[in-house]
């Protein structure tokens, strides 16, 4: 099997859920339309065991707007970690516009990357490819 039929099989099989209050994010269809069929985007998240989170395997979650479903006091730093430390096998990434903020939070440590929100859409395919 080479590279490039590993990675379509990747494709077709690998969940990926963004956790975003932005539901326009272009990065979503950008991925779709590069084959990664089975990627959607939630506005928060209701509950650690809904369905569309336990069924993913990379989970990118924004920093700021989601986590207020479960009142985390930190937001998507919060739900991050607290995703990371009820499913550690899931590829967990954040990712925000905002540059300032705590460099040292435990989530940083935690999670398994980061991505700036406005980075180019061919960085997160690049970022799914690692983690797929």
């Amino acid at each position: 099997m080479d590279i490039e039929d590993s990675i379509e099989s990747k494709k077709s099989r690998t969940k990926i859920l963004f956790i975003d209050d932005e539901v326009k994010f272009k990065v979503v269809k950008i991925l779709q339309a590069a084959g990664w069929i089975h990627t959607q985007l939630i506005k928060d998240v209701k509950s650690l065991d809904q369905i569309e989170v336990k069924e993913s395997k990379i989970i990118f979650v924004d920093i700021q707007g989601v986590g207020k479903e479960l009142d985390f006091k930190e937001e998507g730093l919060g739900l991050a970690s607290a995703l990371k430390e009820k499913y550690p096998h899931k590829k967990i990434i954040i990712y925000s516009a905002e540059q300032k903020g705590d460099r040292f939070h435990k989530a940083l440590r935690q999670v398994d990357d980061s991505i700036s929100k406005d980075a180019d859409p061919y960085q997160f395919q690049s970022l799914v490819e690692d983690h797929a």
